[in-house]
């Protein structure tokens, strides 16, 4: 090293201490049922997000079937409208005019 390292480390300890976690059996018993908690928290927030979006999700689709039933009532609808004006201009336009008396002929 040059001099100049050594002068801004001459105040500093070289030595490090390594330190050492040590735990009984208590705080391994403590640690363990902390961790399963834990654990058993996290696996219930996702059960409920899960049921909460599938509630959601069949809500949704319960909407669509019903907004697709009233769409085919509405164009089914719509076409017998349409129908029933189409039939009055035909009529109109054909100029026919309503029959007075009927005569039948019969075959022998």
């Amino acid at each position: 090293m040059s001099t100049a390292a050594m002068a801004l480390r001459k105040n500093q300890n070289i030595v490090r201490n390594k330190i050492k976690i040590q735990s009984g059996p208590v705080s391994a018993t403590l640690m363990l049922i902390g961790l399963v908690v834990l654990l058993g928290l996290m696996y219930l927030n996702q059960v409920t997000k899960t049921s909460t979006f599938n509630y959601k999700i069949s809500n949704l689709e319960k909407k669509q079937a019903e907004l697709q039933t009233t769409r085919d009532n509405l164009s089914i609808d719509a076409a017998r409208l349409q129908s029933i004006a189409e039939a009055k201009k035909a009529a109109e336009t054909a100029q026919l005019t309503p029959v007075k008396a009927v005569s039948y002929t019969s075959t022998r």
